[in-house]
């Protein structure tokens, strides 16, 4: 563990560098989904499919690799065990589960084009946006629960 302390500041420049870019793909996510419909031609749909692809694939999930790792990481060596950090933990988890759909609606979409409701890209586009400040405002109030 001595050795890992060494390497803190650089575990949590990983850290924070990974969740920069999973948190900015989990807001783009909705916002490809929500072109789907409107897209016309199959040269731009194609387009479009490589470009949510390519955000899902080699940003979103390689980031949120490296943001779970890290932070786990960055759980040990300060030994923080707070309840607050449960309660952001779960968090996390659902920001996992939505980065998760988020992928099964891009499959879905490409076999099947369907046109969702606005409400639809709404509510889609709100979950990113509870579920992030609420990991920001647990990790730097660290409430007690």
């Amino acid at each position: 563990m001595q050795l890992l302390a060494a390497w803190l500041p650089w575990i949590k420049f990983v850290h924070l560098s990974a969740l920069l870019a999973w948190c900015a793909s989990l807001f783009a996510l909705p916002a490809l989904l929500a072109l789907y419909p409107q897209t016309q031609g199959r040269i731009a749909k194609r387009r479009l499919w490589a470009a949510s692809r390519f955000v899902y694939i080699a940003i979103a999930s390689p980031a949120a690799v490296l943001a779970v790792v890290s932070g786990t990481l960055l759980i040990h060596v300060t030994g923080s065990y707070a309840v607050w950090l449960l309660a952001k933990l779960t968090l996390v988890a659902a920001m996992v589960f939505f980065h998760a759909g988020c992928g099964k609606l891009l499959l879905v979409l490409r076999e099947t084009p369907q046109r969702w409701s606005p409400g639809f890209h709404v509510a889609l586009a709100l979950v990113p946006a509870l579920l992030i400040p609420g990991v920001l405002w647990l990790v730097l109030a660290q409430p007690r629960l």
